[in-house]
């Protein structure tokens, strides 16, 4: 091999052939499935990666490398290595490095790739594998060519792996065909939210709760470059600011709108740019479509040659539809409101929703209009004899806008469906209340009195309370009302699971008794709804979850988790949020079950945020699922913690059947006498940025709590050294029960607190009684909301240069919002915004100090902080603006003052109006 190195060819570039550092998360599904078929047993000795840029292409690559058995060789192809000779050269090299033999590159040197064929044909070469990133470049050229000869003349003990972002030039259908080929696409690479969550835990460092990393992965498409760019930009954030970042992900993230212009759409002609930019307000793409849009023709070969090419455009229907990757969509949209203005753009929406409409598109009608803000046609499609449902959130956002159209019966109904889809009970059975009373019909009447009452029933309520007849018409209000019915008697008792009609609610009721084989005959029999006139989108998704609850109890796999996501990725499209949390809440179940100390964590931040999630069917199947994983995993600690929750979620909403699945053989969790500490023991109480309570600098174990005492303890830490009486307690925390049973549950929460505490080393009595109130009390405690109170108050009447050390102090404080754990609590929230608008301006009355003291560059980033806590604080534009153009940067402050103008256009105010 040394013979080799010191007497490098002089047309080889070395780069070309020196491994990538090997980098990112090692996907088993993908990684291991090439694994496979390029092994000696299954006759395939070729593999392509074909996916856009920035899909990962060249980490999968890269890992394939790194595990290889066999010598590796790695050459990457480049737009100089037109001809043969350049890449006969490159693969002779790089092959005679792998294999250590100087006679391939001998071969070689004559640029001819059948000299070098005719050289891997020594009996003495062993097998080798051949990976070859950016195929792309060499595209139509002679080296192509050859590179073709190469593989169909080869000896089968090289394997090789090509990576490209277009279909190249090779006869791959021949390859295919024969098994001599494995194919691996854009859609093989995309990150599925569960490798999210992994990636961004234990590469990045960075933890995302499970509903972040979903979010995230939405928005994204689980593009890989884009979740890199993300990272990237929130690598400074605290957790919570970090999990914020996500909901406001959009088209406007400076990278990644960077990377698409440099690695995507540098090169495009404006023809075909223009094809993209005014398609997009489309949404859904046909050739039809497309050309009445731009009033041209051939739109569909122009469609199919961007699938073609990997060109973010994609068709699940054979080419019938297509539609733009998200992140290029995302991107698509913003530019044509930026470069087409406001007018133009509302007039291309509105062209493309009629046209939408007469293709028999509602939905994707809706979603044009509103963009278009013509309220009237959006109105008309969701009126009240319509089933249309606006999938897109944004939608809902422009409807709430002013000048949006209001009290109209259509949308109040289509509305009142979205809180009952987004698990909004009481505020969706109020709504279907309004909308009745909005029109003088009796068919309309009828259909939101019967909707409503098939949500009421979901309720908290007593297991004894009576559930209302079922219904006998033949309408499909009623049909619904009637399956609600059958399901919530299932979430009370499952006694004779034949008594339900066959399908997949039967399959349900036999999973729930806890027959589990006679659930997978149930549902390999039965044939699966279809959904149609009638029939409610949501069934056949929910069958197809419950299909596969036999396995993710008993033992789940790699597969399973690939059906779950597909299932609820569609749900999320189709605009069923409660039914995605459902299809999250199996896939903790599969991750917990998969072991390893990263699924732990995974389960852990999953119980913690059910809080936050206004949802509490949701809630109690996601505890339940969590709680059947981690026993039959081992993992007891956390078995307890979600069984014990999901037994308080059953009693309150009386569904106590769902808890038969649950391994109660859990024991519950114990902490050692050996954490007791000295009296003197020094306390850190931290509430910003996620509650913690520290003695020593030893966590104490708050998490084993039960959620409500949870809950409590983060409610008294709130108001720490004050009382509160406990009928404020009460309403804050356990708003439905009596007086009497109130009282019960809050003296069992501060028993199992003040337990908790003494464990962990707090001496004394850390919550005292006054009568009817309680007050957290910890001697020569540290709290870190006080702490930032008091140095963002006492910085006012000093000198600058003291001013702002004193805010830095603070700032450094404010790691992120108050107690994220509670989510939209209301006894949280305003103390919540208060903390967040005090913290802005604190950020910008440093920033002013460090303009004050001559240091612009502090100036920019504190103003910029405080721009993203409050982008309505005025004085951080101007702030950051005057540093900006201070250093003499004024394309960043001309920017700086767009942005600023946006933020206020938004609102329909001028800027500083």
């Amino acid at each position: 091999m040394d013979d080799v190195r010191n007497t490098v060819d002089p047309m080889i570039f070395l780069e070309k052939v020196r491994r990538p550092v090997l980098r990112g998360l090692v996907r088993d599904r993908l990684d291991g499935r090439l694994v496979d078929v390029l092994s000696a047993t299954q006759g395939c000795s070729c593999a392509l990666v074909l996916a856009p840029p920035g899909a990962g292409k060249t980490t999968l690559l890269s890992q394939l490398v790194e595990r290889s058995i066999s010598p590796a060789a790695w050459y990457r192809a480049g737009a100089e290595d037109s001809d043969e000779r350049a890449l006969a050269r490159h693969l002779g090299y790089t092959l005679s490095l792998a294999l250590g033999d100087s006679g391939l590159a001998d071969a070689a040197r004559s640029g001819r790739i059948d000299d070098l064929v005719r050289r891997l044909d020594a009996d003495h070469l062993g097998p080798v594998r051949l990976v070859i990133d950016d195929l792309h470049e060499i595209a139509g050229s002679p080296a192509e060519q050859a590179l073709e000869v190469f593989l169909r003349l080869r000896p089968r003990t090289v394997t090789v792996v090509l990576g490209s972002r277009r279909q190249p030039g090779l006869n791959t259908s021949r390859l295919l065909v024969s098994g001599e080929l494995a194919m691996v696409d854009g859609d093989d690479l995309r990150f599925r939210s569960w490798e999210v969550e992994q990636l961004f835990r234990s590469v990045y460092d960075a933890p995302l709760s499970p509903e972040a990393a979903a979010a995230l992965t939405r928005r994204t498409g689980g593009w890989a470059a884009g979740l890199q760019l993300f990272h990237l930009a929130t690598a400074q954030l605290s957790r919570s600011e970090r999990e914020r970042a996500v909901t406001e992900l959009s088209g406007r993230s400076r990278l990644i709108r960077s990377y698409l212009a440099r690695n995507v759409l540098d090169g495009l002609s404006d023809e075909r740019r223009h094809f993209l930019m005014y398609t997009a307000a489309l949404g859904v793409l046909t050739g039809d479509l497309c050309d009445a849009l731009l009033e041209a023709q051939g739109s569909a070969a122009v469609l199919a040659e961007l699938e073609r090419e990997q060109f973010f455009t994609t068709s699940s229907d054979g080419g019938l539809t297509y539609h733009y990757h998200q992140v290029l969509q995302t991107h698509l949209e913003v530019a044509v409101s930026d470069e087409l203005g406001g007018r133009v753009a509302r007039d291309l929406y509105a062209r493309s929703g009629r046209l939408l409409e007469q293709a028999g598109r509602p939905a994707d009608a809706v979603r044009a209009y509103a963009r278009a803000e013509d309220w009237g046609a959006v109105a008309r499609l969701l009126g009240p004899d319509t089933e249309v449902v606006a999938r897109d959130d944004a939608v809902w956002r422009l409807l709430s806008r002013s000048g949006a159209v209001a009290d109209d019966p259509g949308l109040a109904l289509a509305n009142a469906r979205r809180l009952a889809r987004d698990g909004q009970l009481q505020a969706a059975v109020d709504a279907y209340r309004r909308a009745a009373e909005l029109l003088d019909d009796r068919g309309f009447e009828h259909r939101c009195a019967t909707e409503g009452r098939a949500i009421a029933i979901w309720l908290p309520q007593s297991t004894t309370a009576t559930l209302p007849p079922a219904p006998t018409g033949a309408d499909p209000e009623s049909d619904l009302l009637r399956q609600s019915l059958e399901l919530r008697r299932m979430t009370r008792d499952v006694r004779d699971p034949k008594c339900y009609p066959g399908g997949w609610r039967r399959g349900l009721a036999y999973v729930l008794a806890g027959d589990l084989p006679q659930a997978e005959l149930e549902f390999a029999t039965s044939p699966a709804p279809v959904p149609g006139p009638g029939s409610p989108a949501w069934e056949p998704l929910a069958a197809g979850l419950a299909a596969c609850l036999p396995d993710a109890i008993r033992q789940p796999d790699g597969a399973l988790a690939g059906r779950i996501e597909a299932i609820t990725l569609a749900a999320e499209l189709d605009g069923l949020p409660w039914l995605g949390r459902l299809g999250r809440s199996l896939q903790a179940m599969v991750q917990v079950r998969s072991g390893g100390v990263w699924q732990g964590e995974v389960a852990r931040d999953l119980l913690a945020r059910l809080s936050s999630v206004g949802d509490r069917w949701s809630q109690l199947l996601i505890t339940v699922g969590v709680a059947v994983a981690a026993s039959r995993a081992g993992a007891q600690s956390v078995a307890s913690d979600a069984g014990g929750r999901a037994v308080q979620l059953a009693g309150e909403l009386g569904a106590p059947s769902l808890l038969a699945l649950i391994d109660d053989s859990a024991p519950l969790p114990r902490i050692p006498e050996e954490r007791r500490l000295a009296a003197s023991a020094r306390i850190e109480l931290c509430c910003l940025g996620g509650f913690g309570l520290r003695v020593d600098g030893t966590e104490v174990a708050w998490r084993s709590l039960r959620p409500k005492a949870r809950m409590l303890l983060m409610l008294l830490a709130l108001h720490s050294g004050r009382a509160l009486h406990r009928e404020h307690i009460i309403e804050a925390l356990w708003p439905e029960a009596s007086l009497s049973s109130g009282i019960r549950s809050l003296q069992v929460a501060v028993s199992s607190i003040r337990q908790c505490l003494g464990l962990g080393g707090v001496t004394g009595d850390p919550i005292r009684r006054q009568g009817d109130a309680y007050e957290l009390r910890l001697s020569d405690a540290s709290s870190d909301v006080a702490e930032f109170q008091r140095l963002a108050d006492s910085a006012r009447r000093r000198s600058p240069a003291e001013a702002l050390a004193v805010r830095t102090r603070a700032l450094d404080l404010y790691r992120g919002d108050l107690l994220p754990e509670v989510g939209p609590a209301e006894w949280v929230v305003e103390e919540r915004d208060r903390l967040r608008l005090l913290a802005a301006s604190t950020a910008s009355a440093a920033a002013g100090d460090a303009l004050a003291v001559g240091d612009p560059g502090a100036g920019i980033e504190l103003s910029r902080r405080s721009i993203a806590l409050d982008p309505f604080h005025d004085p951080a534009w101007q702030l950051v603006i005057t540093a900006y153009e201070s250093v003499g940067d004024l394309s960043a402050a001309a920017i700086a003052r767009t942005e600023h103008r946006r933020v206020w256009d938004d609102l329909g105010l001028a800027v500083g109006g």
